[in-house]
C-alpha cells in the first residue's frame, strides 16, 4: 500500500511539473518577436531527406492524424489561432510559417526539462522521457511537414502577383 501511495504521489508531482513547465515554456515562446522567425535559421530549414515534407507523411502518415492534435490556442490564448485564417493571402501564409517555426522551437525546448528526472528512479525516468517525446515529437513532425508546403504556397502567391509588403 505504501508503494502504491508513493507511485500516486510521484505521478501527481510529475504531472504538475510538466503542466507548469510546458505552459510556461509556451507562454514565453509566444513572446519571442516574429522577426526572429523571419530570419533563416538552420533548425527550421527543410533538409534534403525531408523532401519538402513528403518524408514525414511517407513514414509517419501525418495527414491521417495531424487534425487530431489539440490546437495550442485552446490552452493558451497567446498562441496563434489557425481557425481565424479566413483568406489565403501572403500575409496570412507568412504568419502561419512563422507560427510553425515558433511551435517547433517551443516543442523542442519542452523536451529539455526531462533532464530533471535523470537522477530519479529508473521507472520514473523512463515514463517521463516517454511522456516528453509523445507530447512533443508529433507536433514537431507536423510543423516540419506543414512548413515546406506553406512556403511553396507563399512562393506561388507571390509569383502570381500578390506582394507581401
Amino acid at each position: 500500500m505504501k508503494t502504491m501511495k508513493k507511485y500516486i504521489k510521484t505521478a501527481f508531482f510529475c504531472s504538475m511539473y510538466w503542466l507548469i513547465v510546458q505552459l510556461n515554456i509556451a507562454n514565453l515562446g509566444t513572446r519571442i518577436p516574429d522577426k526572429y522567425f523571419r530570419q533563416k535559421h538552420i533548425i527550421f530549414k527543410s533538409f534534403n531527406f525531408e523532401k519538402h515534407g513528403k518524408f514525414w507523411n511517407k513514414w509517419f502518415y501525418v495527414r491521417k492524424w495531424k487534425h487530431k492534435i489539440l490546437d495550442g490556442h485552446q490552452l493558451n490564448r497567446n498562441i496563434y489561432d489557425q481557425r481565424h485564417l479566413m483568406t489565403i493571402n501572403s500575409d496570412e501564409i507568412e504568419k502561419m510559417i512563422i507560427e510553425t517555426k515558433r511551435a517547433e522551437l517551443i516543442h523542442w525546448i519542452s523536451i529539455l526539462p526531462v533532464i530533471i528526472f535523470n537522477k530519479g528512479p529508473r521507472l520514473v525516468k523512463y515514463i517521463n522521457i516517454f511522456y516528453a517525446m509523445i507530447a512533443n515529437v508529433p507536433i514537431i513532425i507536423v510543423q516540419r511537414y506543414n512548413r515546406p508546403r506553406l512556403t511553396q504556397l507563399l512562393r506561388i502567391l507571390k509569383r502570381r502577383g500578390e506582394r507581401h509588403d
